[in-house]
């Protein structure tokens, strides 16, 4: 078969010009040993070990970090928000709080595509024209709070947390507006909801982000 392959290039079909027998098996064997490599690197790939005690090691790329995150938000041990910013086709800046674990954000984990923003998401930001908009998510609901902004409620552990920095961990649910318009009267027994401040917050840098931040809540 080498001998029939071999005559099919020295003959031009798929070169150049004549390739030399010996030229032919030196490409042969270059061509064999990258293919080798990169079954290995594959299986690599295939083959992590995953350690919750490594969450945190941001010593490799994008992709490993979120890939990391995602199995073990699968096996509901955490769950990760993904922040980014970064700059659009259209010159605009735009910021957006996603929920890792859903199947389209894990589909491009998966086949290391880059994420970008949706109005989707669970809150998305458009710097240039002032555009915001929040969503619920299976694992999230949002809540618009007057006096400290957005509020994450983690609705599987019942947890409520913020990702920015606050010495106010207590907040009245008074405070809270709510989609449907409605705002808690309040009253001098009103209940307090307690922030999480078990947050662990680890950013990454890559090109494509202006800023690109994980978040993530032990369960």
């Amino acid at each position: 078969m080498e001998e029939l392959i071999f005559e099919i290039f020295s003959l031009g079909l798929k070169s150049r010009g004549v390739l030399s027998k010996e030229d032919f098996y030196s490409t042969h064997y270059q061509k064999k040993k990258k293919n080798e490599k990169n079954i290995i690197k594959e299986e690599k790939v295939n083959n992590i070990i995953y350690d919750i005690n490594l969450l945190y090691n941001n010593s490799k790329g994008f992709f490993f970090n979120l890939n990391y995150h995602l199995h073990f938000c699968q096996e509901k041990k955490i769950s990760t928000i993904l922040f980014i910013r970064y700059i659009s086709k259209k010159k605009s800046e735009i910021s957006s709080y996603i929920d890792i674990n859903n199947k389209k954000i894990a589909e491009k984990i998966n086949k290391k595509k880059y994420i970008y923003a949706s109005k989707k998401d669970l809150s998305y930001y458009n710097w240039h024209n002032n555009y915001v908009c929040t969503n619920n998510s299976e694992n999230y609901e949002i809540i618009i709070n007057k006096k400290i902004g957005l509020i994450f409620k983690h609705i599987h552990s019942n947890t409520y947390f913020i990702l920015n920095s606050q010495k106010e961990l207590k907040i009245k649910l008074s405070d809270n507006i709510y989609k449907q318009n409605i705002i808690m009267n309040s009253n001098p027994n009103e209940e307090f909801i307690n922030l999480s401040e078990d947050i662990k917050k680890m950013e990454i840098k890559d090109p494509n982000y202006l800023q690109c931040i994980l978040y993530t809540l032990h369960l």
